[in-house]
């Protein structure tokens, strides 16, 4: 593609078809909001509708509300198109950077070595062969291999905040199940995001009583969890609408971290992309887009050095480019998620979070 010889593998067998991310914003998005507040009884009341208008100076004034695997599957047609095709399930298990100058400055060597496993081999078939290419592309999530393997650290922290995910066919008389609704109630905070299919999709907040935790790593077990557990939550926090047991389509849940690698690649040969260089929570809806951008970023780099166009030291501005951008994402997503899980204020809560203040920040 672009003139540019790839190889792209991934280690899930099949292609990804429900859950992970589900959103590609623009710059100028307009969709109907819904906030919900407490009141005097303890229950949830619509308190405002309003329309979201951002800058208009994008070319799509609309944001594509779409699960991970449709937006993959669109891609990987026009990879089809293209000639290019992803190999799976194959993993790497080594990985090795040439150290010589001399090698590394030339742009018609090969100086990272990568050994690929094919998980489904069977009998005589091959099990694992060695690749050599002039750069690799570690895009490979949270937890990357490649960043692992690399002995790249990633630096912040985890937060308290815990949340769980469900993505379901609604079946309720809540009045604004098709609307991004963000509902603060007494008993936590809830997101509501209209999905395809009439499906949506909830962010619970969860706490610790909510969830076990495994003793020998201190993190939430999921094994020992399921989405009837986190769905009953959120029962509690559409009080007095009725919300009734549906299908569940995907779940999830997890601790919300806010971390950024240590460094972006190993010396411009290889890079890491996406979650393998940054993590933070989901619901500010930037988690793929940053990914996303995070790719075109350094793809287009190295289209125009493999052709010839531009000096390999324009390389060096991915990083300085994108990793700025993920610690300013961090740092609103800090203060964003902070006043996200807040509890609301109450005659028995007067520290709480006005609802007021809640819709006017997170909105």
């Amino acid at each position: 593609m672009a003139g540019v010889d790839v190889r792209i593998i991934e280690q899930r067998p099949t292609k990804l078809t429900v859950g992970q991310a589900d959103g590609i914003q623009s710059r100028t998005i307009e969709v109907l909001q819904a906030f919900y507040g407490p009141n005097e009884r303890g229950e949830i009341e619509c308190t405002k509708r309003e329309r979201l208008v951002t800058p208009l100076t994008a070319c799509f004034p609309f944001v594509v509300t779409l699960h991970q695997g449709a937006i993959e599957s669109i891609l990987l047609d026009s990879m089809n198109q293209h000639g290019v095709k992803m190999d799976q399930p194959v993993a790497p298990s080594a990985i090795e950077v040439s150290e010589d100058i001399e090698e590394l400055a030339s742009m018609s060597s090969y100086p990272v070595k990568v050994t690929l496993e094919c998980l489904d081999a069977v009998g005589d078939a091959t099990k694992t062969e060695s690749v050599c290419a002039k750069f690799v592309i570690g895009t490979d999530g949270a937890h990357s291999w490649v960043r692992r393997a690399l002995n790249i650290t990633m630096e912040g922290e985890h937060t308290d905040a815990i949340w769980g995910v469900i993505d379901m066919k609604p079946d309720t008389d809540f009045p604004d199940i098709r609307k991004l609704t963000k509902i603060q109630s007494t008993n936590g905070t809830c997101m509501i995001i209209p999905r395809e299919d009439e499906k949506v999709r909830l962010y619970i907040q969860l706490s610790e009583a909510d969830v076990l935790f495994d003793p020998s790593t201190g993190r939430v077990d999921k094994s020992r969890m399921h989405p009837e557990k986190l769905f009953e939550v959120a029962r509690k926090m559409f009080q007095p609408f009725e919300l009734r047991t549906p299908n569940f389509e995907w779940w999830t849940i997890y601790i919300v971290g806010q971390r950024v690698s240590s460094s972006y690649s190993v010396r411009e040969r290889v890079f890491i992309a996406g979650d393998a260089c940054h993590t933070h929570s989901p619901k500010a809806g930037q988690g793929m887009n940053a990914s996303m951008n995070d790719s075109h970023n350094l793809a287009w780099k190295l289209a125009q050095v493999l052709r010839g166009w531009a000096s390999p030291s324009l390389l060096k501005t991915y990083e300085l480019e994108r990793r700025q951008f993920a610690q300013d994402l961090i740092t609103f997503d800090k203060e964003y998620s902070v006043l996200f899980s807040g509890r609301p204020r109450t005659v028995d809560n007067q520290n709480g979070l006005s609802h007021e203040n809640f819709a006017r920040l997170v909105a």
